[in-house]
Parts: structure tokens; sequence; C-alpha cells
């Protein structure tokens, strides 16, 4: 498929899709409309061809033949073989096909105002012959404005408020359930995330939804909600500040698409974004972070999540923390390899720097969160409420969650009071040269998942727009700290 055509058909799922007979109310749904002319143009060319020559040549056989035009009119019927002529010597090429269309068009619509005005020819056959061009014309437009495109194109799975009260109220059999707040958060490369409330006598509250996409632009570790939620359920029972995982469903035929979990909402708010806080970070709130890293890694095999996932398996836990962790990185770049149409040699190179330099480490395998920072930390009045997002959870080296932490915060925070808070909380003596191995591996899986990404987009795996730059825009931002630690 042409990059135009992905950029038209990224367009049109980007907008939302209208109802076939609707009367245009708006700009937004014109523009809607003229996507998919432009899409089935660029995408479907060749069908949209054929199917208009084959039913026009089918015509001008059937009227040859049941009107007997070589002997009642013969200028008509050389008219029509000189149609039937063109159509059959039809060039290869798009631009040359394109332009004999438009020429046979204007030479076919001449010719059948004659024919159905024409007094030799009988008057019901006149008749006849403008239902079978409109007919032929309303499939022909009909297929220019969507009727080749793929019928997934054309399904709206988007949540919406009229849409999740309905699914609530079915799944508590509340009538009285209504949908007060709903907020979609931007962002979410990828899972959807949804803040919403409810009122209602079965369920009340703040809540959100965790959705996955149609693909996962990441498909290992707990990037499905069905392998996530058992692992925030795990940490939550377990007594850390996990969410409140109430239920994942993956048949909900009444919010089809991707397939979600339901959350509690914590209180607060996002502590930053991916790149540090949001802003400076007093002692006391280090404290509670460092705290929280530690506590995570304090917890006990969590052997009741069985084999889970390649990164959550019951081996795991008792294999030697460098072992673990090669596992994990050779994992990664397997899958890289697997799915990258075209892999990056700065990537590989990477990998082969990492598998060659994994430290020997003592202590046992522990719970990653895998993407811990404080764009996942959820802080209420300076209180650390819960942490979110763990698709990227794992089984792992203690020093990986402590090296991403650190990639996170920036100038946030002293690092050493954080290295202090964390060892006096429980957490493991964590070298330097470790942590900054963990660092250059945490930048180098970021690097690894927003190409991924990107990749959906460009196989056509993925047809969201916003997709279409992580991978290419985001590199620098990743290699030129790596660079600066390899080089340090």
């Amino acid at each position: 498929m042409s990059i135009s055509a992905r950029l038209l058909r990224s367009l049109n799922r980007t907008a939302a899709i209208v109802h076939e007979d609707v009367v245009y109310a708006s700009n937004e749904e014109a523009l809607v409309a003229s996507l998919k002319i432009l899409e089935t143009r660029e995408s479907f060319h060749d069908p949209l061809f054929s199917g208009w020559r084959d039913r026009l040549e089918a015509q001008l056989a059937g009227l040859v033949d049941r009107l007997s035009l070589s002997s009642i009119a013969p200028d008509l019927f050389e008219a029509v073989e000189a149609i039937r002529a063109a159509l059959a010597g039809a060039p290869d090429g798009k631009a040359e096909r394109e332009a004999m269309q438009r020429a046979t068009m204007r030479d076919w619509s001449l010719l059948v105002e004659r024919l159905a005005s024409d007094p030799r020819i009988e008057a019901a056959e006149r008749t006849r012959i403008v239902f079978e061009t409109s007919d032929a014309e309303l499939t022909r437009i009909g297929e220019l404005c969507g009727d080749l495109l793929p019928a997934e194109n054309m399904q709206d799975t988007a949540v919406t408020t009229p849409r999740l009260q309905v699914y609530l109220a079915d799944r508590f059999d509340d009538a009285s359930l209504r949908v007060t707040d709903f907020r979609p958060l931007p962002g979410g490369y990828g899972k959807e995330t949804i803040l919403f409330m409810v009122e209602g006598q079965a369920l009340s509250g703040a809540f959100v939804m965790r959705r996955d996409r149609d693909e996962p632009t990441m498909d290992n570790d707990c990037h499905r909600v069905r392998y996530e939620f058992p692992v925030i359920r795990a940490a939550y029972d377990h007594g850390f500040p996990a969410p409140e995982a109430l239920w994942v469903d993956e048949e909900h035929r009444l919010l089809p698409g991707g397939d979600f979990l339901i959350m509690t909402r914590a209180p607060g708010t996002s502590g930053g974004n991916v790149h540090g806080a949001a802003g400076k970070v007093d002692q006391a709130l280090v404290d509670l972070l460092a705290g929280s890293v530690a506590r995570l890694h304090q917890l006990p095999p969590m052997r009741e999540l069985g084999d889970l996932t390649d990164g959550i398996a019951s081996h795991l836990w008792d294999l030697p923390l460098a072992e673990v962790t090669r596992r994990y990185i050779q994992s990664i770049k397997d899958l890289y390899l697997r799915e990258m149409a075209m892999p990056s040699p700065a990537v590989l190179a990477l990998y082969g720097w990492l598998m060659d330099n994994i430290p020997e480490a003592t202590g046992r395998p522990v719970l990653l969160h895998g993407d811990i920072g404080f764009h996942n930390f959820i802080v209420d009045d300076g209180r650390l409420s819960a942490v979110v997002d763990w698709e990227f959870s794992h089984i792992g080296d203690p020093a990986d969650d402590v090296g991403y932490v650190r990639n996170t915060v920036g100038n946030s925070l002293d690092w050493d009071a954080f290295m202090d808070a964390y060892r006096a909380a429980g957490g493991p003596d964590l070298d330097e040269a470790r942590v900054r191995f963990f660092q250059i591996w945490g930048h180098v899986r970021n690097l690894t998942a927003s190409q991924l990404t990107t990749n959906c987009f460009e196989t056509g795996k993925l047809d969201e727009l916003k997709l279409g730059h992580v991978g290419h825009s985001m590199m620098a931002g990743f290699l030129r700290p790596i660079r600066d630690m390899m080089a340090g």
C-alpha cells in the first residue's frame, strides 16, 4: 500500500464513521465521506476499475444481443462496439486506466443518451436502458464511497458515554446506573485509558478503564489486559499501592473492540511524565517513592501467578539474577527482529553490547513494575496513592526498576538521597555500574518499544496516525543519553 493510501486510511480511521444514509450536517461528516472516496481511489483502484469495466461490458453485450442493434441501428451498433473495443484494450498503468475510464465514460454517457431516445428502439427497452444504467451507476458510486473498504474499517468501536452506560447497566442489572463523567486520556500508545464516574445502586464511584488496542504495539509482558489484570491484583493483594483491579472483560458484546479491565480510580493526579516529575520533589516524597520501590522488591515470589507470560513464569523465581536478565533482554530482541520490517542497526548494536555486559549480582529475582517513574505515580496531596500501568511487568533484577526510576526523575530529586531512602526501606545495595547498565537497558527497551509502535503503523497492523512518528522522532532522545552513559 502506498504512503498516501496509508495516510488516507489513517485519517479515515481517526475520524468518526458516519452512517451510509447520513445527510451531511457538518464539515466533519463531509470530511469523513471525502476521505472514504480518496482512500478507495488510492487503495482499491484495481477492483474499482475492473468492477466498472466488467459491468459496462456485460451491459453493452446485453444490448447488442437483446436489441439486434446491428440490424435495427447499425450506427448505434458501431458506437457500442467501439466502446467494447476500448474496454478490451484497457492499459495496465493506473494513470493510463484513469484517463481511459474518463474518456470511455464520456463516450458511453453520450451514447446512452442516444440509446434512451432513439425511436428505432422500443419504448419499453429504452426505459430498461435507463434503469440498467442507473443501477450500474449506483453500484459504481457505492463502491467509490466506501463499499469496497474492509468491514473492520467501517466498524465504529469507540467507547462513548452512552455505550459504556448500556454496558454497565447490563453487567450489573441496574437500570438506574448512570455514567456521570467520562474522560479519555490523551497519549496511550500501548492502551486506551478512560476515566469515568458512575452513580447507581449496584455500582457507584470513580473508575478507570484500560483497554487493549485491536493489535498490541508490543506483544509481550503484560501488554494485554488479560495478563496485566492478575499482576495488578496480586500486587494489591500483597499490600502494595497498586490500583484496585475490579474485573477484566474479554467478551464485552456491548462494547465491541479491544478487551479491557476496570479499576477503582485512585485519588490524585499524575506526578509527571516520562521525562520527569511535574515539579521539584521534596524529601518526604523522595522517601515515599523510594520506599514504595523497595516495598515492591521485598514482596515474596508471587508463584500464584504461575506461567502467565514469558517474563512471569514459575521457574524464573529460582534462577540467578544475571540469567533472568539475559533471558528477558534476549526475548525483547527476538520480538524486535520478528516484528520489525526494517530493524535499526543502532538498536541491534546496543543489544550486542547489552548481552555482553549483563552484571553478575547476588540476590533473588523480584517482581518488577518495568515502567516505574513519576509518569506512573498517582500523587494525592504529597502522598503516593497508586502505581499504575503495569504492562511492562516482569520478573528480574531490582536494579532494573531502580535504573528506570533514575532515567525518569531527571533533576527532580537528590539521587543519593533516593538511594539512601531505598536502602533504608529494605531495598538491596546496588552499585553504580549495575544501576547504569539498567539505565542503558531502560532506554534501549523504550527505543525498541517506540520503533515497534511505529512499525505497527507502517506495516498496516494499526491505523492510528499518532503512532507513525514515535519510532523516528524519539530515537535521538534515547540514543543520546545511552551514548553519554556508555562513554562515561
